[in-house]
């Protein structure tokens, strides 16, 4: 890895767990093309599951275990 990456990487990863979180969400966010595709086959999916959601096809995770499953993942 060149040195600049190593060191942006070093300094991301000694960001507390919620600012890494947004750091990655910046970053997937600024690979868009801006051709629209991805907005729409997003909008689509979610439009899929909820209502997956809504006729009882799936059932939803509480958002404190799934923020507490991520932590158990992230943690170094």
């Amino acid at each position: 890895m060149p040195k600049v990456l190593d060191e942006v990487t070093k300094d991301a990863l000694d960001l507390p767990l919620d600012q890494r979180l947004t750091l990655a969400g910046l970053l997937l966010e600024s690979t868009d093309t801006g051709e629209g595709e991805t907005d729409s086959a997003w909008e689509s999916e979610i439009g899929d599951r909820l209502q997956a959601v809504q006729e009882g096809r799936v059932v939803g995770l509480a958002y404190e275990d799934v923020m507490q499953e991520a932590k158990r993942r992230l943690v170094l």
